[in-house]
């Protein structure tokens, strides 16, 4: 059962967050530890006009791990929409056990993406706990709802990393989805600032963000992660084949992005340097399995295609290593304002910025609409 104290965010509470006239301001859980530090700090954070929820990343993290980030998270907002996401794609024994250390943490809300999984919609029931389905159509937005989901999240062409769908843009797809369910929905896919009176316009329980609040100076990457997301152009962004079922995927472009383009494979290489010597769930191998069975495209090729994700994206976050890391971006990248590490706000800093852009002289942002 859900521990005493936890704020849940399910379908109630999100429609009463509408019926006030605010809107949902969600931190998307981003992949491996490259959001860690940021859920707590977006949870506490204080608006008029919207109300703050923070995700913690469940990917690449053991149990003990998710553990910590969580209650880490949850003490520095106390009584504040603290979640998980979780990707259905990885190791199933995994998915397993980090839905229920989150179930068993007490956490605001779980989503969960990248596959479907029909079992952990009748987990979160069982433990009282909110499910969002995060979708790319509308006839996976009507499944979520009849299994019994909470809330959506829509996330479309111009999200990072993996893409559901490359020629199905955000605004279309929040219009399909609503059309197809009446559950809350959450826009997200590449949101910025400018972009969110328009998605409330039309609909939205309110937005999430992503890649923004990865290049703040709150949160546990690397400067090297957080400088790379600065200065970016049209053509610093570009769209990979991943490992993952050979699906497409955004990052910001350099040289490993290039090699992939290039016909380049990428091994794994051992992990013991991050997850010590005991290996990733006692997993010694430099392959630690991290995917479901079948998805892995580089551990099917017994290792002569494609690239290791969990070594691509830990040298990111961990290591800000800009050659060989992998930086998995949304499109909105290229409208952060800020050129150098000094000048980034504080997730408190960039809460503000929405506001002001959203038009908050008004109390309600569906009110300030109208002025815009």
């Amino acid at each position: 059962m859900m521990p005493a104290g936890t704020a849940v965010l399910d379908r109630r509470a999100i429609e009463a967050v509408v019926a006030s006239g605010r809107a949902l301001l969600v931190q998307g859980g981003m992949g491996l530890h490259a959001s860690d530090g940021l859920a707590g700090k977006v949870a506490r954070a204080t608006s008029r006009i919207f109300v703050c929820a923070g995700t913690v990343s469940a990917v690449g993290k053991t149990p003990g791990m998710l553990e910590a980030e969580l209650r880490r998270a949850k003490a520095e907002a106390p009584g504040g929409y603290v979640g998980v996401n979780l990707m259905a794609a990885i190791h199933h024994d995994d998915f397993a056990r980090l839905a229920r250390t989150a179930l068993d943490e007490g956490v605001s809300f779980l989503v969960q993406g990248a596959g479907i999984s029909r079992e952990v919609v009748r987990w979160c029931r069982d433990a009282g706990t909110p499910f969002g389905g995060i979708v790319s159509s509308g006839r996976l937005a009507a499944m979520y709802e009849h299994w019994g989901a909470d809330f959506l999240v829509a996330e479309g062409a111009e999200a990072g990393g993996h893409i559901g769908d490359i020629d199905h843009p955000l605004g279309a797809l929040l219009r399909e989805v609503r059309g197809a369910s009446t559950l809350p929905v959450i826009a997200a896919g590449g949101v910025d600032a400018e972009d969110v009176a328009a998605l409330l316009a039309d609909g939205a329980a309110g937005v999430q963000l992503a890649t923004r609040f990865l290049a703040c100076s709150d949160g546990d990457s690397a400067p090297a992660f957080k400088e790379m997301h600065l200065g970016k152009g049209a053509e610093d962004v570009t769209v990979i084949t991943s490992c993952v079922k050979g699906m497409k995927a955004r990052a910001i472009r350099n040289a490993f992005t290039d090699a992939l383009a290039a016909g380049q494979h990428f091994p794994p290489r051992s992990k013991a340097w991050f997850f010590g010597k005991e290996g990733y769930l006692g997993r010694t191998k430099a392959c630690i399995e991290c995917l479901g069975l079948g998805l892995c495209k580089c551990r099917a090729s017994e290792f002569r295609e494609s690239f290791c994700i969990t070594d691509a994206l830990l040298r990111a976050a961990i290591l800000g290593d800009t050659v060989h890391g992998l930086f998995y971006t949304g499109q909105s990248v290229t409208r952060i304002r800020e050129r150098t590490l000094a000048n980034l706000p504080s997730v408190q800093g960039i809460v503000e910025h929405l506001e002001e852009v959203v038009g908050a002289r008004s109390p309600s942002p569906r009110a300030a609409l109208g002025s815009l």
